[in-house]
């Protein structure tokens, strides 16, 4: 019995080693997914730099949120509108900061009133009548005192007696006091203010013209525009949705998609094979081997870390890499936000040995 058990065991053992050998000589799936570019960039061909990209429009996608936080009240705009600079795309409540504004506006129109109440100084009719009363009390002076004139000569005549002539000259004085007042008057009114209130009032207005195009500016916080022209991607937030700058979340995508680019990212093993102007072309999954010519555009000046994942497990996943902006000359059917493959022709720069 026990020598069965351990031939049994034996053929078992060497049946456990030929499975083993076989597994370990047959190739692993490739279980994760790989685009073109992910198999060609293991084979860095000479005359090419093969590199994965993003399709953005021209302006790149503006993601647009509010100045200020609040309610959504209103989107004025859906998703493939065309939009000009400027444009209004959505509004916050504002109920508020209207009201405001209103209440600014009405302090600053009583300060203007005040203001130039006291630069223009009392109205036609009161200079009017301070004149016509200062005349009154110049000729009722004048009568008093030719009357005591009059009287004086009496007296001296021994024509009036002395009491008549103190009489005379007292009515004489409070006429002239009159006649003072009456002056003095006139002068107030012509020049009633004094430079130091006329002062403060034209202060007074330009505070209040300021705190005008405070409450002016706050409600035009309340207000999304568009910064440039282009074309409405994505509209994130609605009605009733909450905008907070305090957890800002976008609420209007926006871009210039008249014309299409790809940012491309290239290993820094290759940068120094990269130009500006040199010859380009794209792929995309979705089309196949279909082909969508450009040029280099533009090259950013400083490497950052790859973004854009390939699909193969090999790839190494702690390189920086350079920003290639790639101008299509008729994106065709490719849309913003698209993976593609890159491909720059290098072939005039020798790959780094």
């Amino acid at each position: 019995m026990q020598p069965r058990f351990i031939a049994l065991a034996a053929i078992m053992g060497v049946a456990s080693v030929f499975v083993l050998s076989r597994s370990a000589q047959a190739p692993l799936p490739d279980l994760m997914p790989r685009t073109s570019a992910a198999a060609t960039m293991e084979e860095r061909t000479k005359g090419w730099v093969v590199a994965s990209g993003i399709v953005e429009p021209v302006t790149k996608e503006l993601v647009l949120g509010f100045e200020t936080s609040g309610v959504i009240d209103t989107v004025f705009v859906a998703e493939g509108d065309k939009v000009e600079k400027g444009q209004p795309l959505a509004r916050l409540r504002n109920g508020m900061e209207k009201a405001q504004l209103e209440e600014a506006q009405a302090n600053a129109q009583a300060a203007r009133m005040e203001f130039e109440k006291l630069t223009n100084g009392s109205r036609p009719e009161e200079k009017g009548e301070a004149l016509a009363q200062e005349r009154r009390a110049f000729k009722v002076y004048e009568q008093y005192r030719d009357e005591a004139t009059r009287r004086q000569r009496l007296w001296q005549q021994d024509a009036i007696s002395r009491e008549d002539l103190e009489r005379a000259q007292r009515d004489m004085d409070v006429a002239r006091q009159e006649y003072v007042a009456a002056t003095q008057q006139l002068k107030l009114v012509e020049d009633m203010y004094r430079r130091e209130d006329v002062a403060k009032a034209g202060y007074q207005l330009a505070a209040a013209d300021s705190a005008v195009g405070v409450a002016r500016a706050a409600l035009e916080r309340m207000e999304l525009r568009a910064p440039v022209s282009g074309t409405v991607l994505r509209v994130h937030g609605e009605p009733g949705e909450v905008f907070s700058l305090f957890a800002p979340s976008p609420v209007i995508s926006v871009g210039d998609i008249s014309a299409l680019n790809v940012r491309a990212e290239v290993d820094e093993r290759d940068i120094g094979r990269i130009r500006v102007g040199q010859v380009a072309f794209v792929r995309a999954d979705a089309y196949g081997s279909e082909k969508f010519n450009g040029k280099v555009g533009r090259v950013v000046l400083s490497l950052t870390p790859k973004r854009l994942r390939t699909g193969n497990p090999s790839e190494p996943v702690d390189r920086s890499v350079l920003e290639v902006l790639i101008a299509l000359d008729a994106p065709g059917p490719l849309v913003s936000g698209l993976r593609v493959d890159a491909f720059i022709d290098a072939s005039a720069v020798p790959p780094a040995k």
